[in-house]
């Protein structure tokens, strides 16, 4: 009776956690408009880079993180060729995160010049993040 009264629960727990983890491995790969980046590569595409940069510290077991992974690539198309959009996997590069105390993710970290200009912690609205980006973008 007990069995019967909580199996659609698990099911519906079940089917969930199923549905967020379609290829979360996925997220560590470049797109069109987002480059994965590691350790390694960070001074040469942040912080020596003349133009503006968006990072993204992320980490593939995050569900916020994968919900604002494709809404990041959307948003970014519209301003590449005024900023620059990159991400960090915190758990390849936690030497990065602890950097620049990142302590909780999905934290996006605005560079201006190679210094943080900004940041935003968690899942934002996607109107929300656009007006930022926006205004991030147009700033000189």
């Amino acid at each position: 009776m007990i069995f019967a009264r909580f199996f659609p629960l698990a099911v519906a727990a079940g089917w969930l956690f199923v549905a967020g983890c379609e290829k979360p491995s996925a997220m560590n790969e470049s797109t069109a408009n987002v480059k994965h980046i590691t350790q390694g590569e960070f001074a040469g595409e942040v912080t020596s880079c003349p133009s503006p940069v968006v990072a993204d510290f992320y980490a593939t077991w995050c569900g916020p993180c994968r919900q604002l992974s494709p809404l990041l690539d959307k948003l970014a198309g519209g301003c590449t060729d005024k900023v620059k959009f990159v991400k960090i996997n915190v758990d390849e590069s936690p030497g990065l995160a602890q950097n620049f105390s990142v302590q909780a993710i999905p934290t996006l970290i605005f560079f201006k010049d190679g210094k943080v200009a900004d940041r935003v912690t968690g899942l934002p609205a996607e109107a929300d993040l656009k007006a930022t980006l926006d205004k991030f973008a147009s700033s000189k």
